[in-house]
């Protein structure tokens, strides 16, 4: 079992529409077939629709779902909500939205998450060390060694991936559906936590508990 923690937009925002329109099983996407479309949206679907703010993890040995909760409940006491304005972009290759101007609070809430749940972190074995870090930079196998993802601190980037990357006319074909979309998408706010669980190996990934951050609580 892993648990990740998130941010998930509300189902009733304009991000939350448009995530439930762009991974529906109905969307039509002209240029691209359906077996092609289930092929590039495949991990979205997985992963459901949101940006992550501490990657998928295992709890160490003794570690339970409420000793995540907590040390999730105590970072959001401490940070209030921020808005960011997102632009359709591309990381590593894949298609995503990002925020026009990468910021310090997106940052700041991921490196408290980070070292927030450090101690009740599983370490990754030696065979998931070697996999993982092919690839990688000098700095990243070292955050990578340290705190079990390398794309963390300095390597962090907000993102929402939208597909896995694409051929030039599918990336085109979906660029096309998703711009119209996301120019009428107002600021987001980034207002809560999203503690989400993958009860095995290769299943969905689904939503336990959305923490609401400090500004955003009931008084």
């Amino acid at each position: 079992m892993r648990y990740a923690i998130y941010y998930c937009p509300g189902i009733h925002t304009a991000l939350g529409r448009l995530g439930r329109e762009w991974l529906s099983e109905a969307l039509s996407l002209p240029g691209i077939s359906s077996e092609r479309r289930q092929v590039l949206l495949a991990d979205a679907r997985r992963y459901g629709w949101h940006a992550t703010i501490h990657a998928p993890f295992a709890p160490m040995s003794g570690a339970s779902y409420g000793d995540v909760r907590s040390a999730v409940t105590a970072l959001a006491e401490t940070f209030d909500a921020f808005e960011l304005t997102l632009r359709l972009d591309r990381l590593a290759g894949f298609l995503s939205l990002r925020p026009i101007v990468d910021g310090i609070p997106e940052r700041a809430l991921a490196a408290a998450c980070l070292n927030k749940l450090q101690p009740i972190r599983a370490s990754l074995s030696d065979e998931a060390l070697q996999h993982r870090g092919a690839g990688l930079d000098k700095e990243e196998l070292s955050l990578l060694q340290k705190h079990g993802y390398p794309y963390v601190l300095d390597r962090y980037r907000f993102h929402l991936t939208l597909a896995a990357p694409a051929g030039e006319l599918e990336e085109l074909a979906m660029r096309k559906w998703l711009q119209s979309h996301i120019a009428a998408l107002p600021p987001t706010r980034i207002d809560a936590l999203a503690i989400c669980r993958e009860a095995a190996p290769g299943s969905p990934f689904e939503l336990l508990e959305r923490v609401p951050l400090c500004s955003e609580r009931t008084p």
